[in-house]
């Protein structure tokens, strides 16, 4: 390091003239839809990223004070951090910020990885626009009347079609290239009866999504005792609606008989390579076939807690697992993730009654967010595909917009540095965001509805981990540590097995930079909600934010099993103990 305290106090004072050389550099600048503008009007106001990378700076050699040093040196300069891990950091930089940067950190330390930030943002628009609307099925009369193209048309097929075209080099002898070939049949994407709905091969804008909601209830409510509802959580600063759904199956229903064993046990997750080197959850003495269910150290820690008031008894207490995602807009990949696992949990269900996840209804209520950030979801797809925050009016200096809603959460939370105009700005106080007031509260008041809210995972990406708390520090441990550490490396070993991609699990103070105000840490150290979990999904920076359509079904396949292990080892462990 180069004298960082010397460079942070001059930095403190030179930041303003710096941004008054670029006074666009982190300029927001709210968005007034009209439906009198042209198409080529709204896409001048598309936000451009030309002259920007993302850089991954290696600090894996730094101390912690360091570490602190150059997070210092990002706030000031109000850039966008995309992903930390204990030995790397990526920021999106233009080039003046890349020329503060390079005088603070070695240059050996200091890579770009994505060179061209612009270029993968456009081979998504490229790829969208290369539809025509009679491609999909979709959008309203309107939307198809007003041309609206969203950024979620990137077809695989069309995506990577774009990029061989960009790399091919000028100059060829005119040779044809082969027409990809187009299905002659289309298939309706709200054909629910099937998990290969095309459906989850593209992004969707919110209508869709909460058109896919709907479609749920009217396939699946009332079949072999499902009862799945839409809930309205709540009204973002501009009048979204946050919406989640409920579902849990009555065995008792629709001529659907209990099974036999009152409580059965779900089949075990096929067990991955033996020569992984990771642990795999210890099994009861008396189940010979190694069922992933925790073994009986844990379980005697659990009666030991039990014992001395630790915990509350849990018979015939609905419990609840609850889902969320979204809570960054650009981070379009854990909504899909989020509909696919329901629809997933839903199909396996009503189709086959002794399958886990028929056996796994039946204990739990499962309750699923998948868009907590509307506002922010809607301007990323829209304006700024680079959008992290909510859309709130926060005032200060610069008419700056938005939240950062995963440091916005009550638990432990301290303003930071970060200006309002910074991607990471926290608000003013704990629960500002009108989201995460709206969840907060839901989740807080599961008394009041009859139930526990027993676990709780929030989905996010990039970077493929798997987290439980504290976020905030590492010097906050919590006493279930143990526990939920043995049912994070299950998920994480279920997610691998199930295409190959690692994931990562331990503690979110040990495996990222994070600042307070998360999720996980209100979860669990506010509304007892032990098992809390917050995953990174895919990839590990490849692209980042912009992952694309074809990648978007192994992702959420992965997810899905990662959360059917989770909810499995909460049911062996608290639901139907040996």
């Amino acid at each position: 390091m180069r004298g960082l305290a010397s460079t942070l106090a001059i930095l403190s004072l030179a930041i303003p003239t710096i941004a008054s050389l670029n006074p666009d550099t982190h300029a927001q600048h709210p968005f007034t839809s009209s439906q009198t503008q042209t198409q080529e009007e709204k896409l001048v106001q598309v936000e451009r990223y030309d002259d920007q990378q993302v850089w991954r700076i290696d600090w894996s050699d730094h101390s912690a004070v360091n570490k602190r040093q150059i997070m210092e040196v990002i706030e000031l300069l109000d850039l966008d951090v995309w992903h930390t891990t204990r030995s790397s950091i990526d920021v999106r930089l233009n080039a003046q910020q890349r020329a503060i940067m390079g005088n603070i950190v070695s240059p050996a330390l200091f890579s770009p990885f994505i060179t061209d930030l612009q270029s993968l943002v456009d081979l998504s628009l490229d790829a969208s626009d290369s539809h025509s609307d009679d491609d999909h099925d979709l959008g309203s009369p309107e939307e198809e009347k007003a041309g609206k193209r969203d950024l979620d048309e990137v077809s695989s097929r069309i995506f990577e079609e774009l990029l061989k075209k960009k790399k091919k080099k000028k100059g060829g002898k005119g040779k044809k290239r082969p027409q990809p070939s187009i299905p002659p049949i289309k298939i309706d994407p709200f054909n629910l009866t099937t998990i290969d709905t095309p459906f989850h091969d593209n992004f969707h804008p919110l209508k869709e999504m909460y058109k896919f909601g709907k479609t749920l209830i009217a396939t699946f409510n009332g079949t072999r005792g499902i009862d799945i509802k839409e809930l309205n959580l709540g009204k973002t600063f501009e009048g979204n609606i946050i919406k989640g759904w409920s579902v849990k199956m009555h065995p008792d229903q629709n001529g659907t008989n209990p099974p036999k064993d009152p409580n059965p046990t779900p089949q075990p997750i096929p067990e991955p390579d033996p020569e992984d080197p990771e642990p795999t959850p210890e099994p009861l003495p008396d189940d010979p076939e190694g069922d992933p269910t925790p073994g009986l150290s844990l379980l005697n820690k659990m009666k030991k807690r039990e014992m001395h008031g630790e915990d509350e008894d849990l018979d015939g207490v609905e419990l609840e697992f609850v889902v969320q995602s979204g809570q960054h807009g650009r981070e379009w990949v854990g909504p899909s993730s989020a509909l696919y696992f329901l629809h997933h949990l839903l199909l396996r269900a009503t189709t086959e009654p002794n399958s886990d996840a028929a056996i796994l209804l039946k204990s739990f209520r499962f309750t699923i967010i998948p868009q907590i950030n509307p506002d922010g979801y809607a301007y990323s797809r829209e304006k700024s595909r680079l959008w992290r925050k909510n859309r709130q009016d926060v005032g200060g200096k610069g008419n700056c917009l938005g939240i950062d809603l995963n440091a916005n959460w009550g638990y432990k939370w301290r303003a930071s540095k970060a200006t309002a105009c910074s991607e990471g700005y926290g608000g003013k106080e704990a629960f500002e965001a009108y989201e995460t007031k709206a969840i907060s509260e839901y989740l807080s008041s599961a008394a009041e509805r009859g139930n526990r809210v027993r676990a709780f995972v929030d989905l996010h990406s990039y970077g493929q981990l798997f987290m439980f708390p504290f976020a905030h520090s590492c010097d906050d441990f919590p006493p279930d540590a143990e526990m939920l550490m043995e049912a994070g490396l299950g998920v994480a070993k279920a997610m691998r097995t199930q295409q190959g991609e690692g994931y990562e699990a331990g503690q979110a103070c040990d495996l990222t930079y994070r600042a307070p105000g998360d999720a996980i840490d209100y979860t669990y150290g506010v509304t007892d909600v032990r098992w809390s979990y917050s995953a990174e999904l895919r990839d590990t920076g490849t692209y980042g934010f912009m992952l694309p359509p074809k990648l978007i079904r192994p992702t959420a396949d992965e997810v899905t099993a990662g959360l059917m292990y989770l909810a499995k080892f909460i049911y062996a462990l608290e639901v139907n103990p040996p």
